[in-house]
C-alpha cells in the first residue's frame, strides 16, 4: 500500500456570530479587504491562508491543517480576541484533502480512457495532460509519468481507499 501524502487541506470555521470585518481590518495588520464580504490573512510564521467573511465562518487552508487543526482553531481565536472581536469556535469542518502519489503504469493514458467508464472519465491531452477520473467518493489527477493527484476527500482513510480501488482498476487494464 503506497503512502498518500498531503499536500493540502481546506476547512471552514464556522464562529458563533457574525464577524465585523471593518473592524477587523482596522484592528488586524496584514488583512486584505477583497469585497465588503470578507478578507484575506496569512498566519504569521507558517503562512496559512485564511479567509474571514461576514456571515462568521472563516477557510483555512494548509497542508497541515488536519494534524494541526485545534492548535490552528485556537491561535485564530487568539488573534480575534487581540483583534478585539473575541469570538467563539462553533465548529471546524474538513471540507477538502488533496494528496499526491505515484503508480507505475503499465499503458498509456489514450489506453486507460478507452478502458474506463466515460461517464467516470476523461482524457483531452489538448486541453489539458492528465486523465481526470471520479469514483469511490474522490477524484483523481493521472499523469503519463504516474503521477496522481486525489482530491475530494473529507478524512485521509477517504483518499486511501479510493487510491487503493484505482490502483486495483489500473492494474485490469
Amino acid at each position: 500500500m503506497r503512502k498518500l501524502e498531503i499536500v493540502n487541506v481546506v476547512a471552514t470555521g464556522t464562529l458563533t456570530e457574525s464577524l465585523d470585518l471593518e473592524k477587523l481590518h482596522q484592528n488586524l495588520p496584514g488583512t486584505v479587504k477583497s469585497t465588503s464580504h470578507w478578507l484575506k490573512y496569512r498566519l504569521p510564521e507558517n503562512n496559512k491562508y485564511i479567509a474571514f467573511y461576514k456571515s462568521g465562518k472563516f477557510l483555512l487552508t494548509g497542508k497541515d491543517v488536519l494534524d494541526k487543526q485545534d492548535e490552528l482553531c485556537a491561535r485564530i481565536l487568539d488573534i480575534l480576541r487581540k483583534a478585539d472581536v473575541a469570538y467563539t469556535l462553533d465548529h471546524l469542518t474538513i471540507n477538502n484533502i488533496v494528496c499526491k502519489t505515484s503508480v507505475k503504469l503499465n499503458k498509456s493514458l489514450d489506453v486507460i480512457i478507452e478502458q474506463a467508464d466515460p461517464k467516470k472519465g476523461s482524457y483531452e491531452p489538448e486541453q489539458f495532460p492528465g486523465l481526470i477520473y471520479k469514483d469511490w467518493g474522490v477524484s483523481f489527477l493521472l499523469f503519463s509519468s504516474g503521477s496522481v493527484i486525489i482530491t475530494g476527500a473529507k478524512k485521509i482513510e477517504e483518499s486511501q481507499n479510493g487510491f487503493n480501488n484505482f490502483v486495483q482498476f489500473l492494474s485490469k487494464i
